[in-house]
């Protein structure tokens, strides 16, 4: 055979078999490539993912600056331009829970700086607003007097002319409970969403939609996202209101304790059945406090060890990794 043909022929079936196995492909997109393309991976093209890196698991963020070994560090939360960062941080001394904030500077994370309001309760799992203007918290501060509630309550503080942050608000009780409120999220219209429950019963995840100054009476979100059966919280919504991402314990499908899980906004109350995130994320440890990049780019979360326990730290993953498994 002559040699041209021969090199035809082997790029005919060259091209063939890469057909044949994007077709292959194709037909075994992973559950979670819905949300990465919800979160802006539909339609980029194959150029956009040369030399994207998605190691299974993801990778620690901020080794040494940010997730230190000695201590657990828990729900981080950024600006819109990813240079400032606050994240709660559980230590063995007071203050036993507080509210830390750093600055991205030359490429690095400066050594955290507890808030002003925080220090004297506990509080804990911080959010930034999409406008940065307002940050959330849990806390077990009171609502009048000094003394402290033995539940968590949700609060927020607002950005000051000089760019530092006034005095807590209280939520109130179309938003907070006799229970515990837990981690909340916002999307860029002001809806909030957060697990509310107790560790002796259950919790679930509540959505309270932003009516003028306040907030509507909170609605627990559907079955899609909730179940009778096991825990879900720590609730993450996207920016634009489209994806949301939580945790859950124990479920059947589940790579170890605690997974995240994720479910897309169908409007009108609606959502999809919440799919595991897979591999590239969950492991047989236990993963939970999801959070995104404003741009839905970065996930970020929480990987512990319970048994030995291990200090937790933070992990991030590209998003466009879940167009893979």
């Amino acid at each position: 055979m002559h040699s041209f043909t021969s090199k035809k022929s082997w790029s005919v079936g060259l091209v063939a078999a890469m057909s044949s196995l994007s077709m292959a492909c194709a037909a075994q997109e992973p559950e979670s490539a819905k949300v990465a393309e919800a979160l802006g991976a539909q339609g980029v093209s194959s150029e956009a993912l040369w030399g994207l890196t998605c190691p299974t698991g993801g990778s620690m963020f901020a080794p040494g600056e940010v997730s230190l070994p000695e201590r657990s560090e828990y729900r981080l939360t950024f600006s819109a331009d990813g240079n400032t960062a606050y994240y709660h941080v559980d230590a063995a001394e007071a203050p036993f829970q507080a509210i830390y904030e750093t600055h991205k500077v030359n490429g690095h994370f400066t050594p955290g700086q507890m808030v002003s309001f925080s220090g004297t309760y506990l509080d804990t799992d911080p959010f930034l607003s999409p406008d940065g203007q307002s940050l959330f918290f849990s806390s077990t501060r009171p609502i009048t007097g000094t003394e402290e509630r033995p539940d968590s309550d949700l609060w927020v503080v607002h950005k000051l002319a000089d760019g530092s942050w006034g005095a807590p608000q209280h939520l109130g009780p179309n938003i907070n409970s006799d229970r515990m409120e837990l981690y909340v999220s916002a999307d860029r219209a002001g809806n909030l969403y957060y697990a509310s429950g107790t560790f002796d019963s259950d919790f679930n995840i509540y959505r309270a939609e932003r009516r003028g100054p306040g907030y509507a009476p909170a609605q627990k979100l559907p079955i899609a996202i909730n179940s009778d059966d096991f825990w879900e919280y720590n609730s993450h919504i996207s920016a634009d209101g489209r994806v949301l991402i939580f945790a859950s314990l124990n479920r059947p499908e589940g790579h170890g304790l605690g997974d995240l899980y994720a479910s897309l906004n169908l409007g009108g109350g609606r959502w999809t059945k919440a799919i595991n995130l897979g591999p590239k994320v969950n492991t047989e440890k236990d993963e939970f406090h999801p959070s995104l990049s404003v741009d839905g780019r970065r996930l970020y979360f929480v990987r512990q060890t319970w048994n030995p326990f291990v200090p937790s730290d933070f992990y991030e993953l590209d998003t466009y990794c879940l167009l893979f498994q």
